[in-house]
């Protein structure tokens, strides 16, 4: 089955037994982190052992689509590596626009610090990671101080972000397919741009990992590129992951057993993962 038409949810029972073998997790379905409909996550906690961290995941659809449901493959892939994860749903245009996606994000966080605990997690190893429009609302929170604030937490208390395929350069007001969407940017377009705010946070940011693909033809893999130098030049710590030949499905899609031999984006994650958490360990 392509991997478009697995993750458009054609038939999720079947996509479902094809990207996942056994189970090794514990699942905790449809959580609510605040009071709307879409404010809900699941949780996928390994079987055995205490997880090396939590990692938050968001996932991509253009700020329009997307189901928490539809990325059980990854809370696996995740869980079977020893990482437990939250994948979490959050609103999207029209119903809303920018920031409250960014804002829902910064609130699945929030809770997630306040309550992981007893869900067997690790609050003080919390990793943000997401893909594409995902990945964009992860990498807001963690180079940005505005959006964790108002829950009384920083950049600095998140152990690492990785972002699968961001859009972390582009102008959104520049773009026809996401200026209705960024139009209460429109004051402070360069606020709406993570690469323009690194000069700023990067110093207080957690470690970055930045995967793309360079056959990416809905993001460009510039994305991932300009916005680790933009962090290491002010400071902060960030390193990149090139894979050829990869699009941009193929990179989240990676995650899944059957799909492992489009990039070794799992491996590459959990080893970068596993330095960040060692680090938030000690501190």
């Amino acid at each position: 089955m392509p991997a478009r038409a697995i993750l458009t949810g054609y038939s999720m029972s079947l996509a479902q037994r094809v990207l996942i073998r056994g189970s090794a997790f514990r699942l905790a379905r449809g959580i609510a982190y605040g009071p709307e409909p879409r404010q809900a996550l699941d949780i996928y906690t390994p079987k055995e052992g205490a997880p090396a961290a939590t990692v938050v995941f968001f996932y991509g659809g253009s700020w329009k689509s997307g189901d928490r449901g539809l990325y059980r493959f990854l809370g696996h892939a995740l869980a079977q590596r020893g990482y437990q994860a939250v994948i979490a749903d959050y609103r999207l245009f029209p119903d809303v626009r920018y920031p409250a996606f960014v804002e829902d994000a910064a609130l699945a966080v929030a809770w997630t610090k306040a309550n992981i605990e007893t869900h067997g997690g690790t609050a003080d190893r919390i990793v943000l990671m997401g893909h594409s429009a995902g990945a964009y609302n992860a990498v807001m929170l963690a180079i940005d101080s505005r959006w964790l604030a108002p829950h009384g937490l920083r950049p600095a208390d998140i152990a690492a972000a990785v972002s699968l395929a961001g859009p972390l350069s582009f102008n959104p007001l520049g773009t026809d397919s996401t200026r209705s969407i960024f139009a209460p940017a429109a004051a402070d377009a360069e606020g709406a741009r993570p690469v323009k705010l690194a000069a700023a946070g990067a110093e207080g940011a957690p470690p970055f990992l930045f995967l793309h693909g360079e056959a990416d033809r809905t993001v460009g893999a510039q994305n991932a590129t300009n916005m680790a130098r933009a962090v290491n030049e002010a400071g902060g710590r960030a390193a990149v992951k090139l894979y050829p030949r990869v699009g941009h499905l193929g990179l989240v899609t990676s995650f899944a057993w059957p799909l492992r031999w489009q990039a070794p984006c799992l491996d590459d994650v959990t080893l970068f993962m596993a330095s960040a958490a060692a680090a938030a360990g000690a501190r």
